[in-house]
């Protein structure tokens, strides 16, 4: 009978067996407690992801607002440029027209 370090080789097989049979077990251990792993942290994380995106959404229409709130302003400020400058003319006027009647 061969040996190998003191084994037959049905024994040495045997162990080889035993050491595959542990190795597949450690890999299906580690591939499905990967995946289960990932399930976990995904339903844990989603209605954090949830409210992130409705948080990017809300912060995208406030600032849509922001743009048309200062779109206004610009014109309002126009609007009162335009105001002053009238009452400015007007009040040119009105001095003129008092001027003219002191003078005569």
């Amino acid at each position: 009978m061969h040996l190998l370090f003191g084994y037959s080789w049905s024994e040495i097989a045997s162990i080889f067996g035993i050491i595959s049979i542990l190795f597949s077990g450690l890999y299906w251990l580690v591939n499905h407690g990967g995946k289960v792993f990932n399930e976990n942290i995904y339903s844990v994380l989603q209605p954090f992801s949830e409210q992130l995106k409705k948080l990017n959404s809300n912060i995208k229409k406030l600032n849509d607002s922001f743009d048309r709130q200062q779109a206004n302003f610009e014109k309002l400020k126009e609007r009162v440029d335009e105001h002053d400058r009238r009452l400015d003319r007007h009040h040119e006027r009105i001095k003129s027209l008092f001027d003219r009647k002191e003078n005569e």
